[in-house]
């Protein structure tokens, strides 16, 4: 797409106050952009959709052209800043406020100090009205808040205060006011009338990217001669998602994690499901083949869940769910529910249960926001962390709030890289507490060399096994 197919929009931003210093602005949870994006590009992909049984090709051609194609996208931005300054307001503690230095008599100003905002400048009249205004500042109450963007970042625009006395004081920074502009790039698919393909605007499209190189994980893989006959499998990389962004490496991190199972764990092949972009309904058969092979072998089984992919939980309970590729993160009712999982797991009653999560779940990726968090309750999610119960161990690849991150150079996801990596070193042959520790350590140190973020993998056990699992290991010798 073009650029002169850019949505402009014009926010805005402060340059000079009237006096001393301006607060700078703070930066949002989630930047502008990414927000105004997520929310507007769902309601278009569905306000795009025809319906061949209400409207004539003409007329959903006229109803879709260029004028009103941008009208409904700059009322749509409009509505996602209007929510997105009501979430901020929320965040944010009123009582930090308090007068700082003396009264400047040359500026009719006082200066003002907030913990969240630092220096505002308020004007205020010489004389009867200034004494007051320092008089009673603590007992003020502060109304009418309004904000401005600039590059991503949000800032205090406007702020009344008023004293006990009803005299009022405002903060304003538009009195002497400049303009910047935001480029939001919506999805050049979805703005290119010419391009639109009238039978389906439902999904995005998928670029299927290929791994440019291998890496060292993906070569030498250890070879064993035991057969683990006793242990299934399932293997989920889930990387092209129709509503979300791609996942990058997770077609990778399972075809490889597939090639260590059966190579270096010695599972034979006919134990494993395996799926790259799996939707709900291949998940939900996946959860049955294991429930069938417990079944069939009388609990005398060890099995082994690997998901590589989007995760997010739900805004209201916090509840933690494995995105599917045909699931948006804001219809989670098409998500499996980790909680689910992890309870059918343990309901087989096999000798172990273990699951190794690539993905997070506060709605947040490498790749930018899910569009879950437009729609929410919040701007970020912080997940819930679920009671586990039965011979059930899980590895997860981040902390609550945390994002999972890929391993550019490696072609993988960190965390999988780390555990192939674990694999490779031991043959296969590593206690849980070994690779526990490994993965910490390991992830948590390059995610900061690499990606200047925190990932901390965490472990999780069910009361049953807390004195066992440390011992356990994934090849059965």
């Amino acid at each position: 797409m073009q650029n002169k197919y850019k949505i402009l929009l014009i926010l805005f931003t402060i340059a000079h106050a009237l006096c001393a210093q301006v607060s700078a602005p703070i930066q949002y949870r989630v930047p502008v952009e990414t927000y105004v994006r997520s929310y507007v590009e769902p309601r278009l992909q569905t306000w795009l959709k025809w319906d061949r049984y209400e409207e004539s090709t003409q007329q959903y051609k006229e109803r879709t052209n260029e004028t009103n194609r941008t009208a409904q996208i700059k009322k749509w931005e409009n509505e996602a800043l209007t929510i997105y300054k009501k979430k901020y307001t929320e965040t944010i503690n009123w009582d930090q406020f308090h007068i700082e230095g003396d009264y400047d008599p040359d500026n009719e100003c006082f200066l003002i100090r907030s913990e969240q905002f630092g220096q505002l400048t308020v004007k205020v009249p010489r004389g009867k009205t200034a004494k007051e205004f320092i008089a009673y500042f603590d007992s003020a109450q502060v109304s009418s808040p309004d904000f401005y963007f600039a590059d991503n970042y949000i800032g205090l625009d406007k702020l009344t205060f008023t004293l006990p006395n009803g005299q009022q004081a405002v903060y304003d920074s538009r009195e002497q006011n400049t303009y910047a502009h935001l480029t939001i790039s919506y999805d050049p698919e979805l703005l290119n009338l010419a391009d639109l393909n009238i039978k389906n605007r439902e999904q995005k499209p998928v670029q299927h990217i290929k791994p440019q190189k291998l890496s060292d994980v993906d070569m030498q893989i250890p070879q064993t001669e035991i057969v683990n006959d006793e242990t299934y499998a399932v293997i989920i990389g889930n990387e092209h998602y129709h509503y979300e962004s791609q996942t990058r490496f997770s077609g990778n991190d399972a075809k490889v994690f597939y090639q260590y199972c059966t190579n270096t764990l010695g599972i034979p092949s006919r134990n494993i499901f395996s799926k790259t972009d799996a939707t709900y309904g291949d998940m939900l058969t996946s959860i049955q083949f294991l429930k069938n092979a417990v079944k069939a072998k009388s609990g005398k089984v060890h099995l082994l869940f690997y998901f590589s992919g989007h995760g997010m939980s739900d805004i209201k309970t916090n509840g933690m769910h494995l995105l599917p590729v045909d699931c948006s993160s804001t219809t989670l009712q098409a998500a499996l529910k980790a909680e689910n999982l992890y309870r059918e797991l343990a309901d087989m009653q096999a000798l172990s249960a273990t699951v190794f999560l690539d993905a997070c779940f506060s709605g947040k990726s490498d790749e930018g926001a899910l569009t879950a968090l437009v729609d929410g309750a919040g701007i970020e999610v912080t997940p819930r962390k679920e009671m586990l119960s039965g011979n059930l161990v899980v590895f997860s690849a981040t902390t609550d709030a945390e994002i999972a991150y890929p391993y550019e150079e490696k072609q993988h996801r960190m965390f999988t890289y780390f555990l192939l990596k674990k694999l490779q070193e031991s043959k296969g042959s590593t206690s849980y507490a070994d690779l526990a520790t490994y993965l910490i350590n390991n992830v948590k140190s390059h995610a900061f060399d690499v990606n200047r973020k925190m990932q901390t993998p965490q472990v999780q056990t069910s009361k049953a096994i807390s004195e066992v699992w440390k011992n356990w290991k994934l090849i059965k010798e």
